[in-house]
């Protein structure tokens, strides 16, 4: 059996599904490192619940082995992997306990670096929670601490995090500039994957600001780079925001396959909540091609789909279109209801979709 820092070395060089093929090969049941290192491998390439599964393993299997030099280390390192599976798949709560928790341990083994990492998934995971304000807050301190340690990388992801919180609160520009400054430092890390996210961030604001062309770009520009790469989730990132660019400017046919593969792929990862929105998009074709009750079959898909998760922008915008299409079937009151609850919430979270219907 190779060495863990062979797996290790195949990680930070993105190709997860190598470390994958090859460990299956072998039992890496008994070793915590193995194990972890199988997590990290399944977690870059969007398999979220199959990497929980192997770190909550590799936590049990670690702890027996306490006395280690670097126990501490290990187990917040698989704590914050943690929540960010479960912020990816919709949990914010259980991420904040996760990161909140990995905190304090950090804190008190004196390990600041570890800290800071788990400020910034606490930040992350309010961030997914809706608590923006909060969440801002802590990654303008995160930022500081690595702007003096000079990382091009974790800068470039926290602008990249930053400009998705402009986002939401309705400022594009500001967004606009931190989706910028985020492919600018990738760029400047040789970090290919995180470009093409800063890629997706500046896709995806665009579109909402009326650059559907624009969008649809610079989905293209990413996509590229997520071919030569192992990320599930970010191909499959790249085909939803590509659809629903594809759809704003009119262009059905073609959305409707991006969607299509967008769709096996979000499935194929158990990432229900991201599926929702396929089916929410997908619903919105339908409805302009007015082909009404299969569009009212999807959004309920959507709902479901979304139903006990922290991905609030997803719920709202499924209960706006869900509202429209019942108006347009002539269930008023139904509509009316619906409308108005969602428009009550998205009021009470700061939250701006109800505004966002040409999108």
């Amino acid at each position: 059996m190779k060495n863990i820092e062979y797996y290790e070395n195949l990680l930070d060089n993105n190709k997860p599904d190598q470390v994958v093929k090859d460990l299956a090969r072998q039992n890496t049941g008994g070793d915590a490192k193995l194990c972890f290192v199988l997590a990290e491998a399944q977690r870059m390439l969007g398999n979220f619940g199959k990497a929980i599964a192997l770190y909550n393993k590799a936590i049990a299997l670690y702890k027996k082995e306490s006395a280690a030099p670097d126990y501490a280390e290990t187990i917040i390192d698989m704590n914050l992997a943690l929540a960010k599976c479960w912020r990816t798949l919709g949990d914010a709560k259980k991420a904040y306990e996760l990161a909140a928790m990995a905190r304090i341990a950090a804190q008190k083994n004196n390990l600041k670096d570890f800290e800071i990492q788990a400020l910034q998934e606490a930040a992350m995971a309010l961030r997914a929670g809706g608590r923006l304000t909060e969440a801002m807050q802590m990654l303008a301190k995160v930022l500081a601490y690595y702007e003096k340690e000079k990382d091009f990388a974790v800068r470039s992801f926290i602008h990249w995090a930053l400009g998705g919180i402009e986002r939401l609160r309705g400022n594009f520009q500001d967004g606009i500039t931190h989706f910028g400054k985020a492919a600018a430092l990738a760029q400047k890390a040789k970090d290919k994957p995180a470009e093409a996210y800063a890629l997706c961030g500046f896709a995806g604001i665009s579109r909402i600001a009326g650059d559907a062309a624009g969008c649809v770009a610079n989905y293209l520009k990413a996509e590229k780079i997520f071919a030569k790469t192992d990320d599930t989730f970010g191909k499959a990132y790249t085909n939803c925001g590509m659809a629903n660019g594809l759809r704003q400017l009119g262009r059905l046919p073609e959305a409707l396959v991006r969607y299509a593969a967008a769709d096996k792929l979000y499935a194929g990862i158990g990432d229900k909540v991201d599926l929702g929105f396929v089916k929410w998009g997908r619903a919105d074709i339908l409805r302009r091609q007015n082909k009404l009750p299969a569009a009212l079959a999807e959004l309920r898909k959507a709902r479901k789909l979304f139903s006990g998760s922290d991905e609030t922008r997803g719920q709202l915008l499924t209960e706006f279109a869900l509202a429209q299409v019942l108006y347009a079937l002539g269930r008023q009151a139904e509509a009316v209801k619906i409308y108005d609850v969602a428009l009550a919430r998205a009021r009470k979270e700061g939250l701006y979709t109800y505004l966002e219907a040409y999108t």
